[in-house]
Protein backbone atom coordinates (compact mmCIF):
# COMPACT_ATOMS: atom_id res chain seq x y z
CA UNK A 1 0.00 0.00 0.00
CA UNK A 2 1.40 3.58 -1.13
CA UNK A 3 0.60 6.49 0.94
CA UNK A 4 -2.12 7.46 -1.53
CA UNK A 5 -3.87 4.74 -0.99
CA UNK A 6 -3.14 4.49 2.59
CA UNK A 7 -4.79 8.08 2.77
CA UNK A 8 -7.68 7.32 -0.22
CA UNK A 9 -8.22 4.22 2.55
CA UNK A 10 -9.18 6.92 5.20
CA UNK A 11 -11.12 9.14 2.96
CA UNK A 12 -13.40 6.75 1.57
CA UNK A 13 -14.43 6.62 5.20
CA UNK A 14 -14.88 9.69 6.35
CA UNK A 15 -16.93 11.09 2.85
CA UNK A 16 -18.09 13.99 2.65
CA UNK A 17 -14.81 15.14 4.71
CA UNK A 18 -11.43 14.99 2.84
CA UNK A 19 -7.79 16.17 4.33
CA UNK A 20 -5.79 19.22 3.77
CA UNK A 21 -1.94 19.48 3.50
CA UNK A 22 -2.02 19.41 7.52
CA UNK A 23 -4.03 16.49 7.82
CA UNK A 24 -2.46 14.89 4.83
CA UNK A 25 1.27 15.83 6.47
CA UNK A 26 -0.13 13.99 9.92
CA UNK A 27 -1.11 10.85 8.09
CA UNK A 28 2.31 10.79 5.98
CA UNK A 29 4.09 11.05 9.09
CA UNK A 30 2.10 8.18 10.73
CA UNK A 31 2.78 6.08 7.36
CA UNK A 32 6.44 6.42 7.46
CA UNK A 33 6.94 5.13 11.47
CA UNK A 34 4.12 2.37 11.83
CA UNK A 35 3.49 -0.63 10.00
CA UNK A 36 0.23 -0.91 7.68
CA UNK A 37 -1.00 -3.78 9.54
CA UNK A 38 -0.74 -1.97 12.87
CA UNK A 39 -2.24 1.63 10.73
CA UNK A 40 -5.31 0.06 9.57
CA UNK A 41 -6.17 -1.54 12.88
CA UNK A 42 -5.92 1.79 14.36
CA UNK A 43 -8.30 3.43 11.66
CA UNK A 44 -10.84 0.75 12.32
CA UNK A 45 -10.52 1.80 16.19
CA UNK A 46 -10.60 5.36 16.11
CA UNK A 47 -13.28 4.97 13.72
CA UNK A 48 -15.24 3.17 16.21
CA UNK A 49 -14.55 5.85 19.41
CA UNK A 50 -14.01 9.03 17.60
CA UNK A 51 -16.91 9.14 14.78
CA UNK A 52 -20.33 10.76 15.31
CA UNK A 53 -23.24 11.57 12.85
CA UNK A 54 -25.78 14.77 13.57
CA UNK A 55 -28.86 14.26 12.97
CA UNK A 56 -29.66 13.48 8.72
CA UNK A 57 -27.15 10.79 9.40
CA UNK A 58 -23.96 12.76 8.04
CA UNK A 59 -20.63 12.39 9.99
CA UNK A 60 -19.62 15.40 11.40
CA UNK A 61 -16.64 17.50 10.79
CA UNK A 62 -15.33 17.67 14.40
CA UNK A 63 -15.39 14.13 15.08
CA UNK A 64 -13.19 13.69 12.09
CA UNK A 65 -10.90 16.50 13.19
CA UNK A 66 -10.77 14.47 16.53
CA UNK A 67 -10.22 11.36 15.23
CA UNK A 68 -7.30 12.35 13.22
CA UNK A 69 -6.01 14.13 16.35
CA UNK A 70 -6.17 10.71 18.07
CA UNK A 71 -4.85 8.25 15.33
CA UNK A 72 -1.27 9.00 16.92
CA UNK A 73 -1.74 8.15 19.68
CA UNK A 74 -3.54 5.05 19.01
CA UNK A 75 -0.99 3.94 17.03
CA UNK A 76 1.77 4.58 19.69
CA UNK A 77 -0.67 2.24 21.88
CA UNK A 78 -1.18 0.10 19.88
CA UNK A 79 2.88 -0.72 19.07
CA UNK A 80 4.01 -0.61 22.57
CA UNK A 81 4.46 -4.21 24.42
CA UNK A 82 1.50 -6.16 25.79
CA UNK A 83 2.21 -5.77 29.11
CA UNK A 84 2.89 -1.81 28.53
CA UNK A 85 -0.69 -1.48 26.55
CA UNK A 86 -2.02 -3.38 29.90
CA UNK A 87 -0.61 -1.01 32.19
CA UNK A 88 -2.19 1.87 30.09
CA UNK A 89 -5.26 0.31 30.49
CA UNK A 90 -5.21 0.02 33.99
CA UNK A 91 -4.10 3.26 34.62
CA UNK A 92 -7.14 4.82 32.56
CA UNK A 93 -9.54 3.05 34.43
CA UNK A 94 -8.21 4.53 37.61
CA UNK A 95 -8.39 7.67 36.16
CA UNK A 96 -12.06 7.30 35.36
CA UNK A 97 -12.92 5.66 38.53
CA UNK A 98 -11.28 7.14 41.08
CA UNK A 99 -11.86 11.04 42.54
CA UNK A 100 -8.66 11.60 42.60
CA UNK A 101 -5.34 9.59 41.11
CA UNK A 102 -1.96 10.55 40.91
CA UNK A 103 -0.65 9.81 37.65
CA UNK A 104 3.20 9.73 38.49
CA UNK A 105 3.00 7.97 41.69
CA UNK A 106 0.52 5.47 39.85
CA UNK A 107 2.99 4.82 37.14
CA UNK A 108 5.85 4.13 39.66
CA UNK A 109 3.80 1.88 41.57
CA UNK A 110 2.67 0.00 38.31
CA UNK A 111 6.42 -0.02 37.53
CA UNK A 112 7.52 -1.29 40.20
CA UNK A 113 4.89 -3.96 40.59
CA UNK A 114 5.83 -5.63 37.54
CA UNK A 115 9.50 -5.34 38.05
CA UNK A 116 9.28 -7.10 41.35
CA UNK A 117 7.48 -9.98 39.32
CA UNK A 118 10.35 -10.30 37.25
CA UNK A 119 13.08 -10.31 39.96
CA UNK A 120 11.08 -13.39 41.03
CA UNK A 121 11.04 -15.32 37.76
CA UNK A 122 8.05 -14.65 35.94
CA UNK A 123 7.92 -15.05 32.73
CA UNK A 124 6.05 -11.96 30.22
CA UNK A 125 2.81 -14.36 29.34
CA UNK A 126 2.32 -14.39 32.91
CA UNK A 127 2.98 -10.91 34.60
CA UNK A 128 0.43 -10.32 31.10
CA UNK A 129 -2.07 -12.40 32.77
CA UNK A 130 -1.57 -11.52 36.39
CA UNK A 131 -2.23 -8.35 35.79
CA UNK A 132 -5.39 -8.89 33.22
CA UNK A 133 -6.85 -10.99 36.27
CA UNK A 134 -5.30 -9.95 39.78
CA UNK A 135 -4.47 -5.93 39.57
CA UNK A 136 -7.57 -5.50 37.20
CA UNK A 137 -9.18 -6.91 40.48
CA UNK A 138 -7.95 -4.52 42.78
CA UNK A 139 -8.60 -1.76 40.31
CA UNK A 140 -12.32 -3.14 40.36
CA UNK A 141 -12.77 -3.50 44.18
CA UNK A 142 -11.03 -0.38 45.57
CA UNK A 143 -13.02 2.77 46.36
CA UNK A 144 -10.06 5.35 45.85
CA UNK A 145 -6.68 5.85 45.19
CA UNK A 146 -5.31 5.11 49.26
CA UNK A 147 -7.04 1.78 48.92
CA UNK A 148 -5.38 1.07 45.48
CA UNK A 149 -2.16 1.77 45.87
CA UNK A 150 -1.69 0.56 49.50
CA UNK A 151 -2.78 -2.68 48.55
CA UNK A 152 -0.20 -2.70 45.26
CA UNK A 153 2.39 -1.62 47.56
CA UNK A 154 1.05 -4.79 49.95
CA UNK A 155 2.05 -6.75 47.08
CA UNK A 156 4.74 -5.82 46.10
CA UNK A 157 6.43 -6.04 49.18
CA UNK A 158 4.62 -9.60 49.06
CA UNK A 159 6.86 -10.91 46.58
CA UNK A 160 9.80 -9.42 47.06
CA UNK A 161 9.21 -11.44 50.46
CA UNK A 162 8.98 -14.70 48.21
CA UNK A 163 12.20 -14.34 47.23
CA UNK A 164 14.08 -13.87 51.31
CA UNK A 165 15.49 -17.21 52.74
CA UNK A 166 13.02 -18.62 55.36
CA UNK A 167 13.94 -17.72 59.08
CA UNK A 168 12.69 -21.54 58.84
CA UNK A 169 13.99 -24.18 56.92
CA UNK A 170 11.50 -27.20 55.61
CA UNK A 171 13.08 -30.01 56.16
CA UNK A 172 12.39 -32.53 53.84
CA UNK A 173 13.40 -35.65 52.02
CA UNK A 174 11.59 -35.50 48.57
CA UNK A 175 9.08 -38.65 50.05
CA UNK A 176 6.45 -37.70 47.57
CA UNK A 177 7.95 -35.14 45.30
CA UNK A 178 11.45 -34.99 44.42
CA UNK A 179 13.21 -32.19 44.96
CA UNK A 180 14.50 -32.34 41.30
CA UNK A 181 10.72 -31.77 40.57
CA UNK A 182 10.34 -28.42 41.67
CA UNK A 183 13.52 -26.89 42.88
CA UNK A 184 13.76 -24.72 39.33
CA UNK A 185 10.28 -23.46 40.38
CA UNK A 186 9.39 -20.28 41.45
CA UNK A 187 9.44 -20.24 45.48
CA UNK A 188 6.02 -20.46 46.11
CA UNK A 189 5.56 -23.76 44.20
CA UNK A 190 8.41 -25.20 45.95
CA UNK A 191 7.37 -24.18 49.20
CA UNK A 192 3.81 -26.18 48.78
CA UNK A 193 6.34 -28.88 47.43
CA UNK A 194 8.25 -28.95 50.54
CA UNK A 195 5.68 -29.04 52.94
CA UNK A 196 4.05 -31.68 50.94
CA UNK A 197 6.93 -33.90 51.87
CA UNK A 198 7.68 -32.67 55.21
CA UNK A 199 4.53 -32.90 57.07
CA UNK A 200 4.23 -36.61 55.42
CA UNK A 201 7.44 -37.57 56.97
CA UNK A 202 6.58 -35.97 59.98
CA UNK A 203 3.17 -38.13 60.05
CA UNK A 204 0.42 -34.90 60.05
CA UNK A 205 -0.97 -37.00 57.36
CA UNK A 206 -3.84 -34.22 57.07
CA UNK A 207 -1.62 -31.44 56.06
CA UNK A 208 -0.03 -33.87 53.52
CA UNK A 209 -3.55 -34.33 51.96
CA UNK A 210 -5.00 -30.80 51.94
CA UNK A 211 -1.86 -29.52 50.71
CA UNK A 212 -1.61 -32.09 47.91
CA UNK A 213 -4.98 -30.66 47.04
CA UNK A 214 -4.14 -26.82 46.96
CA UNK A 215 -0.72 -27.87 44.45
CA UNK A 216 -3.12 -29.76 42.50
CA UNK A 217 -5.42 -27.11 42.26
CA UNK A 218 -2.94 -24.20 41.60
CA UNK A 219 -1.15 -26.03 39.06
CA UNK A 220 -4.78 -26.61 36.90
CA UNK A 221 -5.28 -22.79 37.59
CA UNK A 222 -1.52 -21.96 36.08
CA UNK A 223 -2.59 -24.40 33.13
CA UNK A 224 -5.96 -23.00 32.35
CA UNK A 225 -3.88 -19.64 32.26
CA UNK A 226 -1.38 -21.23 29.95
CA UNK A 227 -3.86 -22.10 27.14
CA UNK A 228 -5.62 -18.68 27.35
CA UNK A 229 -8.55 -20.45 28.41
CA UNK A 230 -8.89 -19.16 32.44
CA UNK A 231 -12.58 -17.50 31.65
CA UNK A 232 -13.85 -20.89 31.48
CA UNK A 233 -12.96 -21.67 34.82
CA UNK A 234 -13.91 -18.25 36.21
CA UNK A 235 -17.18 -17.17 37.64
CA UNK A 236 -19.24 -14.20 37.19
CA UNK A 237 -18.01 -12.70 40.35
CA UNK A 238 -14.93 -13.02 39.23
CA UNK A 239 -13.16 -15.83 41.40
CA UNK A 240 -11.90 -19.43 40.44
CA UNK A 241 -14.67 -22.05 40.25
CA UNK A 242 -14.49 -25.06 42.71
CA UNK A 243 -12.17 -27.21 42.19
CA UNK A 244 -14.40 -30.43 40.93
CA UNK A 245 -15.99 -27.63 38.53
CA UNK A 246 -12.33 -27.07 37.37
CA UNK A 247 -10.97 -30.47 37.25
CA UNK A 248 -14.20 -31.47 35.11
CA UNK A 249 -13.25 -28.48 32.77
CA UNK A 250 -9.71 -29.63 32.43
CA UNK A 251 -10.57 -33.62 31.35
CA UNK A 252 -13.66 -32.11 28.91
CA UNK A 253 -11.48 -29.85 27.20
CA UNK A 254 -9.36 -31.85 24.41
CA UNK A 255 -6.95 -28.72 24.29
CA UNK A 256 -4.89 -30.33 27.20
CA UNK A 257 -4.37 -33.53 26.06
CA UNK A 258 -4.15 -35.05 29.33
CA UNK A 259 -3.33 -38.78 30.15
CA UNK A 260 -5.66 -40.98 31.44
CA UNK A 261 -3.74 -41.40 33.80
CA UNK A 262 -4.29 -37.74 35.25
CA UNK A 263 -7.86 -37.58 34.14
CA UNK A 264 -8.74 -40.79 35.94
CA UNK A 265 -6.54 -39.89 39.92
CA UNK A 266 -7.47 -35.98 39.92
CA UNK A 267 -10.86 -36.55 41.59
CA UNK A 268 -8.62 -39.01 44.28
CA UNK A 269 -6.65 -36.38 45.32
CA UNK A 270 -9.53 -33.36 45.17
CA UNK A 271 -11.46 -35.93 47.83
CA UNK A 272 -8.81 -36.77 49.88
CA UNK A 273 -7.52 -33.26 50.15
CA UNK A 274 -11.63 -32.57 50.55
CA UNK A 275 -11.87 -35.05 53.50
CA UNK A 276 -8.95 -33.73 55.82
CA UNK A 277 -9.90 -30.34 55.25
CA UNK A 278 -14.00 -30.32 55.48
CA UNK A 279 -14.53 -33.58 57.55
CA UNK A 280 -14.56 -32.81 61.46
CA UNK A 281 -15.08 -36.61 62.20
CA UNK A 282 -12.11 -38.09 59.34
CA UNK A 283 -8.51 -37.64 60.08
CA UNK A 284 -6.06 -38.73 57.28
CA UNK A 285 -3.89 -42.15 57.83
CA UNK A 286 -0.27 -42.89 55.89
CA UNK A 287 -2.65 -46.07 54.13
CA UNK A 288 -4.77 -43.46 52.92
CA UNK A 289 -1.78 -41.61 50.96
CA UNK A 290 1.01 -44.03 50.80
CA UNK A 291 -0.78 -46.76 47.76
CA UNK A 292 -1.29 -43.49 45.65
CA UNK A 293 2.28 -41.28 45.84
CA UNK A 294 3.49 -43.02 42.52
CA UNK A 295 0.41 -41.51 41.08
CA UNK A 296 -0.04 -37.95 42.43
CA UNK A 297 4.04 -37.96 41.56
CA UNK A 298 2.77 -38.57 37.86
CA UNK A 299 -0.07 -36.12 37.93
CA UNK A 300 1.89 -33.23 39.29
CA UNK A 301 4.59 -33.81 36.89
CA UNK A 302 2.18 -33.67 33.97
CA UNK A 303 0.00 -30.64 35.46
CA UNK A 304 3.62 -28.98 35.63
CA UNK A 305 4.66 -29.33 32.01
CA UNK A 306 0.98 -28.59 30.91
CA UNK A 307 1.24 -25.64 32.72
CA UNK A 308 4.59 -24.68 31.08
CA UNK A 309 6.52 -24.36 34.34
CA UNK A 310 8.84 -27.22 33.33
Amino acid sequence: MTLEEFIDYIEKRTTPHTFREPGRASLSELFRKYPEELLLECVDIGIKQYFHYDNQGTLTKESVATFLDKLGGIAYNKSRNPIDQELNHIKHYCQKSYPYWNDTQGDDVLYRYVQALRSAGWNEKRILQDLQKEVKHVCQTSRNWTQWSDTMDGWINDIYNWNKQDDITIDQSGTILPSALFDNLSSNIQKVCKQINASYEKNLYDCTAVMMRRLLEGLLVLMFQNFNLESEITENNGWHSALDKIIKKAIQNPAFTLSANTKRDMPLFKDIGNYSAHKIWYNSTKQDIEPHILQYRVVIEELMHKAHLK
